[in-house]
């Protein structure tokens, strides 16, 4: 696997399909390519034509020089063919940075591109022939409209596989005109998971209302909550929210951890993930330091609070 500088016009980005965007990390990306020029090789293998060579790794980066009007990219050639690339670059990494949406994409390439039964992508993978499966289903039941959304990073991958999967299930149309709205107008998790409950219940009436402007419909909600929550404000709104939000990605991280770095040939996935917990762990100190001092305070006569006037 050698290394060399190649033109950036002789690569193909055939699988840049399989990875979601992340307008976010691609600025950040852009800046420092800008300033400090490329660091990490992106890996390739040979296309069909001579001097043709498809990135296996790394489009983002190519993305990033395009717009730098640069002329080259640093590679490493790997001499293996595409599919096989691909299963390699998965097993380096133990998954790690692929969300489960890049996962079912990735499993459809190799399944129902031809090169591998589902058995086989199993055990290249190292996940069960269930987890294949899975992943293939996953992808195959949401509309394009929401694959789409999931690929350019305007809907999440949890929101599209947490909340708009069972709806797509029950109906894929309502599905698309609703995954159109979170594109159009930026939706949270939070708010796609209110309007399909809100769809899960409602009438054939409720339903089409909902579906023709989704965004009024969160603001009756919204103001609906306040209403009967007695809440004082925008930002007592928020933190309610939020601290809800927390608990919800704490729950969801105590079932995804154990798969991600719970067994024991998963050291790597643990010394990429635990600074990552470290951090989480001084900031929630710091939270409940921040809450405790508060909500003892309200709880004890003759305190702060007591005396606020």
């Amino acid at each position: 696997m050698q290394t060399t500088e190649l033109p950036l016009e002789s690569l193909e980005l055939k699988y840049a399909k399989l990875r979601v965007r992340r307008p976010g990390l691609e600025r950040r990306l852009l800046n420092s390519l800008g300033e400090a020029g490329q660091q990490i090789p992106v890996i390739v293998v040979a296309g069909a034509e001579p001097g043709q060579y498809v990135v296996i790794d790394g489009y983002k980066r190519v993305a990033a020089l395009r717009k730098l009007k640069a002329d080259v990219v640093k590679a490493s050639v790997w001499e293996m063919p595409a599919v096989e690339a691909l299963v390699r670059v998965y097993q380096m990494a133990s998954g790690a940075g692929w969300n489960v949406v890049e996962e079912g994409w990735l499993v459809w390439e190799l399944v129902r591109g031809g090169a591998m039964s589902t058995a086989e992508a199993g055990r290249r993978l190292e996940r069960s022939k269930a987890w294949v499966s899975g992943r293939l289903g996953l992808v195959e039941s949401l509309p394009e409209t929401v694959l789409e959304g999931v690929r350019t990073g305007k809907i999440g991958a949890y929101t599209a596989t947490r909340h708009l999967l069972s709806f797509a299930r029950a109906n894929a149309a309502d599905c698309e005109r609703l995954a159109e709205e979170v594109v159009k107008n930026g939706f949270r998790s939070r708010e796609v998971e209110a309007l399909c409950r809100y769809y899960g219940s409602a009438n054939l009436g409720g339903r089409r209302r909902m579906l023709e402007d989704p965004g009024r419909f969160l603001k009756a909600l919204e103001a609906s909550r306040q209403e009967a929550g007695g809440l004082s404000g925008p930002v007592e709104s928020r933190c309610l929210k939020n601290l809800e939000l927390m608990g919800n990605i704490s729950l969801g991280l105590t079932r995804a951890l154990p798969e991600a770095a719970g067994s024991d040939t998963q050291e790597g996935a643990r010394q990429r993930l635990r600074p990552a917990w470290q951090r989480a762990c001084e900031r929630f100190r710091l939270l409940d330091k921040t809450a405790a001092a508060i909500f003892a305070a309200a709880a004890v006569p003759g305190g702060e609070a007591a005396h606020a006037g």
